[in-house]
């Protein structure tokens, strides 16, 4: 069974082909406000970084653990070939678990908001192929625990990222919806039991449901 980013992954891939022999001279999409909301799948980079998390904390941790990733989105359509959104999110808890030789799990916490510039490509009326480039600022908080040997460790801080993915849309009238991918790369460093650990990037595999609000008369 296809687990959920290869779901993701194929139905990008369906959409890509069918668009491709759709392009027309029509607009992709009117200038504009819009809203949405997007739901996805979050998952460690460099889960290197985790594990020597996990070693300040006398766990050792392995197996990796997506968690669900949620965005609120506002954006505006300045043209053809651009657009700007501003989002608040929550990244969820990914992390690295182990059940032997004892129950232990390292996860990153995300939270924080985001502006991005969207450069596309129209794909005539059905939708575009679109980028990200942006920053994030927000709380990014580790931790490490073992609860059947009381064991517990943590470290956060508030800092800034760059952001940046790529995607697809199709348009449904005022509706648009997306498939998309976002890497968050946080470049802070946490200190815990006086070691310095770099925070892990993460990945966000998503889909997104857009309303646009349509144009007065």
């Amino acid at each position: 069974m296809l687990n959920y980013k290869n779901k993701l992954a194929c139905f990008f891939s369906c959409f890509l082909l069918f668009v491709t022999g759709a392009i027309t001279p029509a607009l992709a999409t009117e200038r504009g406000w819009y809203l949405g909301f997007s739901v996805g799948e979050s998952d460690i980079v460099n889960p290197e970084r985790v594990d020597e998390f996990c070693a300040t904390a006398g766990i050792v941790c392995g197996e990796e653990d997506g968690d669900t990733a949620v965005q609120a989105i506002a954006g505006y359509q300045i043209s053809n070939f651009f657009g700007v959104e501003v989002s608040l999110f929550d990244l969820g808890n990914p992390a690295l678990s182990t059940e032997a030789p004892i129950a232990a799990t390292a996860a990153v916490n995300v939270k924080g908001g985001s502006i991005s510039l969207l450069p596309q490509i129209p794909l005539g009326e059905i939708g575009a192929i679109f980028g990200r480039a942006g920053v994030a600022g927000g709380e990014v908080e580790l931790v490490a625990e073992a609860p059947s040997i009381a064991r517990r460790e943590s470290a956060s801080a508030s800092g800034g990222t760059i952001l940046y993915g790529a995607g697809g849309a199709i348009n449904l009238g005022n509706f648009t919806v997306r498939v998309e991918w976002q890497r968050y790369a946080f470049n802070e460093t946490l200190n815990l039991a006086q070691v310095d650990i770099d925070t892990p990037d993460i990945n966000v595999y998503s889909a997104t449901l857009l309303f646009r609000f349509p144009k007065k008369n």
